[in-house]
């Protein structure tokens, strides 16, 4: 019993030292946003201050950049949820002629570099007339190949006697995509959702070259610009935009915590 508790007791030790090491980049943001100077220098009026907050929060363009991100990440969500369940669902319970090469092009897309498509995706947005647009931000990115990888695993695991007995009861394929598969789907969806926001609440590189003017900007890029001082990089007001950028993910992982538990322990549960 002793020996249980010494071992548990070790376990916890290393899972909290893993949780500080992770936490601490975050932790080093947050406490560097509200120092006056760098650690070390003063100017007799203390370190601790709001300024930064103020700077940032008190700056026209701020709420602008916000509402640009909000906007572009709430259509490519619901856009992702809704291509991804649909198609998941086809490959995982339709046959139709090239489906497996369609699929393997699929998983071509998650193997290709983002970087390469910068120059073709610039192209095409200029073309198109959608260049320094919020819809150079969105439509590109409805679309991403591993949530389709993600969904059509996810489906192919769940049992087809539930899709059978809602068509007996007369349930349509969009009624069993509601009310069956997408109940069903929710830790996937979930991990669909935070894999989704995370990379595009964070994009810098296609925001920065597809965007040119402050309007339609959004928050990452806005943050690196505004930080930029005449000589040097405005360390506090850069950590404390991005503390307050960092709030809406926290957000979305406490909100979805059961969905994400939920998934990573139902596959420890067998029939």
């Amino acid at each position: 019993m002793k020996h249980k508790t010494a071992v548990q007791r070790g376990l916890f030790g290393v899972l909290t030292a893993l949780a500080l090491t992770c936490l601490y980049p975050w932790l080093y943001m947050l406490a560097r946003s509200f120092m006056r100077h760098e650690p070390g220098l003063s100017d007799g009026k203390g370190l601790f201050t709001f300024d930064f907050y103020r700077l940032v929060l008190g700056n026209a363009g701020f709420l602008n950049y916000m509402f640009n991100s909000f906007l572009v990440l709430s259509i490519v969500l619901l856009a992702n949820v809704a291509f991804s369940v649909m198609v998941g669902y086809a490959f995982a319970r339709y046959r139709f002629p090239f489906r497996n090469s369609l699929f393997w092009l699929v998983l071509v897309t998650l193997m290709v570099p983002k970087q390469t498509l910068m120059i073709p995706l610039l192209d095409l947005m200029v073309r198109l007339g959608l260049h320094d647009t919020l819809w150079a931000l969105i439509l590109p990115f409805c679309v991403d190949g591993f949530n389709l990888f993600l969904m059509k695993q996810y489906i192919e695991g769940l049992p087809p006697d539930l899709e059978d007995a809602a068509r007996a009861d007369g349930a349509g394929e969009v009624g069993i995509l509601w009310h069956v598969i997408m109940p069903l789907s929710r830790p996937a969806i979930a991990v669909l959702i935070i894999n989704t926001a995370i990379i595009n609440w964070n994009s810098f590189l296609f925001p920065l070259i597809l965007t040119d003017t402050a309007s339609v900007r959004t928050l990452p890029v806005a943050l690196a610009m505004f930080s930029q001082g005449p000589y040097a990089t405005d360390w506090g007001a850069l950590m404390a935009g991005a503390s307050v950028s960092s709030l809406p993910i926290i957000a979305l992982f406490w909100f979805f915590q059961k969905e994400i538990i939920e998934g990573i322990t139902s596959g420890a549960l067998k029939d």
